[in-house]
């Protein structure tokens, strides 16, 4: 009894994958310039992950899972949480991740991090702040220009037995939907180029019918 456990506790613990990228995560936090601290990871995948101390970056370690080649990942973050709703374009511009193999020299993963990774990085949150405000623009030009237009058919056509109804397509352009009789629709041809800023010349009777078959 007394033997097998000193043979068992002299064999050496096996260290795994998870364990060799996160002792990894610390030769690179050491050769990271400025001062950096290293953690548990701030996601499920990662094993850990170093965050400067100065300015707030955090980049995790995430093992690269499956048989073959010992890998991780690197994977800059957090995202700011008013990003989270640029999913579609996430997915047309790549989130920068970037692969090394374990054992790779922490001067090099460090350096990479360095130049490439977070300045990478930092472009991408340019861009998806970018086409957030650009959509939020559009969106209040969409509703602005269809709020006026609504107010201008109704006062336009008050006896209309349905309202207006307005469908916005893309590139800001919109299908518009009245609903009435034939003889107020003949009627009112003038009130609608009006209301929609187009030609007010009066058309003749035979045109009228022409447009309305």
């Amino acid at each position: 009894m007394t033997t097998t456990a000193v043979e068992t506790a002299d064999k050496p613990a096996r260290i795994s994958k998870e364990d060799r990228v996160a002792l990894a995560a610390i030769d690179v936090a050491t050769a990271l310039p400025g001062k950096w601290t290293v953690g548990r990871g701030r996601d499920r995948d990662q094993v850990a992950d170093v965050v400067c101390l100065a300015t707030g970056v955090s980049v995790g370690f995430q093992p690269v899972p499956g048989p073959g080649a010992w890998c991780y990942q690197l994977v800059p973050g957090d995202l700011p949480r008013e990003l989270d709703d640029v999913f579609l374009w996430h997915r047309r511009d790549p989130f920068p991740v970037v692969r090394f193999a374990v054992g790779a020299p922490a001067a090099e993963v460090a350096t990479h991090i360095h130049q490439r990774l977070i300045p990478a990085f930092h472009q991408w949150l340019d861009r998806a702040q970018t086409a957030r405000r650009e959509r939020l623009q559009a969106q209040t030009r969409q509703y602005k220009a269809q709020r006026e237009i609504a107010d201008k058919l109704e006062s336009a056509f008050p006896q209309a037995p349905e309202p207006a109804r307005i469908y916005f397509l893309r590139d800001d352009r919109m299908s518009i939907t009245l609903t009435m009789s034939v003889d107020d629709a003949l009627a009112r041809i003038p009130a609608l180029a009006q209301a929609l800023r187009a030609d007010t010349t009066t058309p003749s009777t035979s045109t009228e019918t022409q447009e309305t078959t």
